[in-house]
């Protein structure tokens, strides 16, 4: 029986809508595979207006899935510093946040260079389609899907975790007799994925709003941040800041192992400005418009980002002691610098309201790759998570499933001392691993000179080392996340990203191969079917 969901039709390079377009869909044991269209501009405009979107004929009225064109995966990059403080001090945070930004540079060069070749929703799992070698196309770009999914699932768990906890920080700041427990924690991340749920579903008109002041505050709530604690804090020397690693508690047989352990924060801040790639299907001129919003989210972001990174490691004070407290090293600092419980809750609160946008526009990614490969058959449910309510215009059932995922993983982690870890681990390792593939199938597609698909936004005779590089830096990002904090493994501090990542990747294969079997048995049921029906 055929689906009644649109397929997936992602074009290549300049989609001419005069000419039948014919496309071989990212193969799943739900699909055919592959799918043809008359009309590829009726088709992607059809799924433009299912979320309120344009069409070509109209490119003022181009906006992403919540009426605005998402121009920045905004972050304010206050997430936990915990890991590289504790592993590598001062010098680790910093070096390790520099290296991480070049390296996260050729990644983001690279995914730009393939949205412009594929601009799909799905992302990787269409890219990893595009280049792979015929044999393994099916395969790989079923697993990506998987591993994609689960990474974004992951990055938006840790984001409501970590604004459950900065929630449980106030409540200590402004209470010294309440102390927050891991329960609590675990409670106030499901009530926070609930309320960004909530948002994306019923005001998604709003978000547009929402994000114009955010934007503001993004920039505005930096000033007096900085300024207070220039000012008001004592500053360490440049050698203690640059040069002096030390291992907090780790206990690691050596500084430079304990500070590359505690890589995992600066590569889950520099992780997420692709996301502008799963509403590729929901703009006009994604081929160009898609790899310059990537590059120029990542871009905009690293001044700001370096100006707080060197406020930070310059105005910390006693990291021992921060790393004794239970609430997050940035609360401390501000503490440390005011010395008034009002002034730090108040700019706690803007922070809290930054990374709550954080969230917002992380779920928008989030639901729109799990409806998009939802749409494509391969998940469990695919038909509920491809619908569209026919009323908020959104993927209502994949924003759902997004708060459902964070639900199970917050109780699995529940008492767990690594919960943030796992979280962060989890989504570095999926979604490394999805480019990587990427990567290796485009960069063997450009060692046998295979002619690629057109670009309107291409890196030139350069791509090949610039592929190169991102793919050893991926590689090493995947390599170094599964390593727990702790030299001494027990099971409150193991990290437990290694467990599940196996899982999900055990749980996608045998999934392929128990659909691909169905399929088998049912084009046999049909052939002995015909043949019957002849004699």
């Amino acid at each position: 029986m055929p689906s009644t969901t649109p397929d997936l039709i992602p074009h290549f390079g300049h989609a001419d809508p005069e000419k039948q377009l014919e496309y071989n869909l990212p193969s799943t044991p739900f699909v055919d595979e592959t799918a043809r269209t008359s009309d590829y501009e009726f088709q992607l405009s059809k799924r433009r207006q299912t979320f309120g979107g344009g069409s070509r004929d109209n490119i003022n009225s181009s906006r992403a899935p919540t009426g605005r064109k998402q121009e920045i995966q905004h972050d304010f990059r206050y997430l936990s510093t915990i890991a590289a403080l504790q592993n590598g001090g001062l010098p680790g945070l910093f070096w390790s946040m520099i290296i991480c930004y070049i390296g996260q540079l050729f990644i983001i060069l690279s995914l730009a260079e393939m949205s412009s070749m594929v601009p799909a929703a799905g992302g990787q799992y269409n890219w990893v389609h595009a280049f792979a070698p015929r044999r393994y196309k099916e395969i790989l770009s079923y697993c990506a899907g998987w591993l994609c999914s689960i990474g974004w699932q992951a990055r938006f768990s840790a984001l409501c975790y970590v604004i459950a906890g900065l929630i449980l920080a106030m409540a200590e700041l402004n209470h010294d007799d309440f102390h927050g427990t891991f329960w609590q924690r675990g409670l106030l991340t499901i009530a926070t994925a609930i309320f960004v749920s909530a948002f994306n579903a019923f005001a998604a008109g709003h978000i547009s709003i929402a994000e114009g002041f955010f934007a503001l505050c993004h920039v505005f709530a930096l000033v007096p941040i900085v300024v207070s604690l220039w000012i008001l804090v004592p500053k360490k020397s440049a050698r203690a800041v640059f040069l002096n690693f030390q291992d907090h508690k780790g206990d690691w047989p050596n500084v430079g192992l304990s500070t590359l352990v505690g890589q995992s924060s600066a590569m889950f801040v520099v992780l997420g400005s692709d996301a502008v790639t799963y509403i590729a299907e929901e703009i006009d001129n994604p081929e160009l418009l898609v790899p310059q919003t990537m590059l120029r989210s990542f871009l905009i972001n690293v001044p700001i980002t370096l100006i707080m990174l060197v406020t930070y490691v310059f105005n910390v004070g006693d990291v021992e002691e921060i790393l004794r407290g239970t609430v997050p090293p940035f609360v401390s600092v501000l503490s440390n610098a005011f010395k008034n419980v009002a002034a730090t809750t108040g700019f706690s609160v803007v922070i809290l309201c930054l990374l709550i946008m954080v969230a917002t526009s992380t779920m928008v990614s989030t639901s729109r790759q799990l409806y998009a490969f939802g749409r494509d058959k391969g998940l469990f449910y695919s038909s509920m998570l491809s619908r569209v309510h026919q009323k908020l215009k959104v993927p209502l059932n994949a924003i759902l499933s997004t708060t459902f995922f964070t639900t199970v993983i917050t109780v699995l982690t529940l008492f767990s001392q690594t919960a943030l870890r796992t979280m962060v681990s989890l989504c570095i390792v999926c979604l490394m691993a999805t480019y990587m593939t990427s990567l290796i199938c485009l960069i063997m597609q450009r060692l046998n000179h295979v002619q690629l698909p057109a670009a309107k936004w291409s890196l030139g005779r350069a791509g090949l080392t610039i592929n190169i590089i991102a793919l050893v830096y991926a590689a090493w990002a995947v390599f170094w996340s599964f390593w727990p904090s702790f030299y001494h493994v027990t099971g409150a501090n193991f990290v437990w990203a290694i467990l599940l990542f196996v899982f999900v990747l055990a749980l996608a294969l045998v999934t392929f191969f128990a659909g691909r079997r169905r399929q088998s048995q049912e084009r046999a049921r049909r052939v002995s079917a015909g043949f019957r029906l002849r004699v």
